[in-house]
């Protein structure tokens, strides 16, 4: 029997190592504090990211990317969260959102819009939740009408990562209103400039700073059949295979942000002196060290098995969502700690842990919420009751 190895093999060290010293490189804090300040995205260091194929790099080479696997792709991506969430996360958020074309997209969709991702031109948005539809997406208000050779698309989308910025959209609508729960939703790759779109960002969060959270309105949107995603009605398939895909990406996105945190309140606690001797002498801040490490560590375990399975090519669903939502407590609660580590200097900005702490909690929150999640997950523990 093949003995088990949980070591990173020397390529995926020499990845980590090279997205590390772009990280450096690139990101002066200084800068990078001002653009979440300002709430800009990054597009100088998303652009550079592209040129050295770091974004979506889990795409084929035939549509931009690298080629490797998804695991070690969320490897590069939590090193570039660890050294600076600000435009860590952004960097992470620009490509997720287009999972669904790139799963159950046709060969002509995906060559045309996938490519200028992994180049780092352009980030996409994927256009699910609504007003009254958040969690519960068994039905959709957005409709698409079939009309000749196009659709007509009207309703208005919320809380859509990006979509004031983004190059296009994968929007979910419903195609057949009289169909039964989950049933008669479809899929359409809508580019942000066609007419009839509007697009606005909603306000202030508390985290993913340098990422917008916008409304859409489609009034009267004309798009044309080519533009339907996979089979018509067949959406909701769609919606959850990309979501549980990209909930992986969340549950590696919550270790990085749990490492940076962890990193500044072990170095805090190393050069920090009170009462003649360094913090990190006094058992409470060891002991709350050696805690937080703990939990990262069970962590991370629980976030590479569910990316190994993925790449195995049998995602198992209960493994990813409790990679998703323990992923995301994790950093929650190491945010919290480091911020007591560091007690006056970690409520400011310069120290990065309120955004650490704000980026741990839209985690929870991204690619649905913790409990639904949960809900989920108990369903298959328990079965039928």
């Amino acid at each position: 029997m093949k003995e088990m190895d949980f070591s990173f093999t020397p390529r995926q060290r020499l990845m980590r190592q090279a997205v590390r010293e772009f990280m450096e490189g690139e990101c002066d804090p200084a800068v990078t504090l001002e653009l979440a300040k300002k709430k800009q995205f990054p597009w100088e260091i998303y652009r550079k990211a592209g040129q050295h194929g770091f974004l979506a790099s889990y795409y084929p080479k035939e549509l931009g990317g690298q080629g490797i696997s998804l695991l070690d792709y969320c490897m590069m991506m939590e090193e570039m969260i660890r050294y600076d969430n600000r435009v860590g996360m952004a960097l992470s958020l620009g490509s997720i959102p287009a999972k669904a074309l790139l799963r159950f997209g046709n060969e002509e969709q995906k060559k045309k819009y996938l490519p200028k991702l992994t180049k780092g031109e352009v980030v996409a948005s994927i256009a699910v939740t609504e007003p009254n539809h958040g969690s519960d997406i068994r039905f959709l208000d957005t409709r698409a009408t079939k009309k000749g050779d196009e659709y007509i698309l009207q309703g208005s989308k919320i809380f859509i990562t990006n979509a004031d910025i983004a190059d296009f959209y994968t929007v979910f609508a419903q195609t057949d209103p009289d169909a039964g729960p989950y049933r008669g939703i479809s899929g359409f790759i809508v580019e942000r400039e066609t007419e009839g779109v509007t697009a606005w960002d909603i306000g202030d969060k508390i985290g993913i700073k340098t990422t917008s959270s916008c409304s859409i309105e489609f009034k009267e949107v004309r798009i044309p059949k080519e533009n339907l995603l996979g089979k018509e009605n067949h959406g909701f398939i769609y919606i959850m295979e990309a979501l549980n895909e990209g909930r992986i990406e969340i549950a590696s996105q919550a270790i990085g942000l749990a490492r940076g945190a962890f990193d500044r309140a072990l170095s805090h606690a190393k050069s920090r002196e009170q009462f003649g001797q360094k913090i990190g002498k006094f058992q409470n801040i060891a002991h709350m060290l050696v805690e937080m490490s703990e939990n990262i560590e069970s962590a991370a375990l629980l976030c590479y098995k569910a990316l190994w399975f993925f790449d195995q090519g049998k995602m198992d669903l209960a493994t990813s969502l409790q990679a998703k939502v323990k992923c995301s407590l994790v950093a929650i609660d190491t945010c919290l700690k480091a911020m007591q580590i560091l007690a006056g200097y970690g409520l400011f900005d310069e120290q990065f842990l309120p955004g650490y702490l704000g980026d741990a909690l839209a985690t929870w929150l991204l690619e649905g919420t913790g409990q639904i999640q949960r809900n989920t997950v108990a369903n298959q523990i328990l079965g039928k009751l």
